[in-house]
């Protein structure tokens, strides 16, 4: 299972949002953020939307840090525009099992860094723990009528960076989002480039699933698990 040798950077998730709002889907629909809240760069907003030029930018010197307040709408999306997928925390847990220390945790640098790791190479996973948590692609077991959560893994710039902390269970709503958590993708091995959904299905999916929030009155965690299978099942 190989993982992305870099956590997703804010100029990347910048270029999905661009797409997405040029295909029809904005972040915000009825002042609820679907993908990312984009802050103030004062309280750690690195994304930020000019209503003037309709266009996302990110904090200048800030386009190689990886981006955080990210939903798991948004990391979900993410990973499927690349071919991708979130790793389960089974699999997080396992693949840092024997990881260095966290570079960047416990408030040692105030901020994330970039995400690409002094010391590393290409061909070496960098901030495997540190520098911010990853959302999951699975979450704890729930009722049908529950909202969704997803789990969260790993040691962030904010975070201790214990082992205990590292392993520790947590988890959090699919609309939630922080200063702490981020995206790693992982891809599995010969997955063929037609698995990637293009910008115009994604956004027709997120539009839908917006849709049926203001359909007929339905139960949370059926909305919830419909719009998980959106955005994981491919095209």
């Amino acid at each position: 299972m190989p993982w992305r040798n870099l956590l997703v950077t804010n100029l990347e998730m910048a270029e999905l949002l661009n797409a997405l709002h040029e295909a029809g889907a904005p972040n915000t629909r009825a002042g609820i953020n679907l993908l990312v809240c984009p802050m103030p760069h004062e309280r750690g907003g690195r994304l930020h939307f000019d209503d003037g030029k309709q266009l996302w930018h990110v904090s200048r010197g800030y386009e190689s840090h990886p981006a955080y307040w990210v939903t798991w709408v948004g990391a979900a999306a993410r990973a499927a525009w690349s071919g991708a997928r979130l790793p389960t925390r089974a699999e997080a847990l396992e693949a840092t099992f024997s990881a260095p220390p966290a570079a960047n945790c416990d408030y040692a640098v105030g901020d994330t860094s970039p995400a690409a790791e002094p010391g590393r190479g290409v061909g070496q996973v960098h901030h495997l723990v540190g520098n911010l948590q990853i959302w999951c692609g699975d979450g704890p077991d729930q009722s049908e009528a529950a909202p969704l959560e997803r789990h969260l893994f790993g040691a962030a710039w904010n975070t201790p960076g214990t082992k205990e902390e590292i392993a520790a269970v947590r988890s959090r709503y699919l609309l939630g989002s922080s200063r702490g958590v981020g995206v790693r993708l992982v891809r599995e091995p010969d997955t063929p480039a037609y698995t990637a959904l293009g910008v115009f299905e994604i956004a027709h999916r997120l539009n839908r699933w917006v849709a049926d929030l203001d359909g007929p009155a339905r139960p949370w965690g059926e909305l919830d698990r419909h719009l998980v299978t959106e955005l994981t099942s491919g095209s």
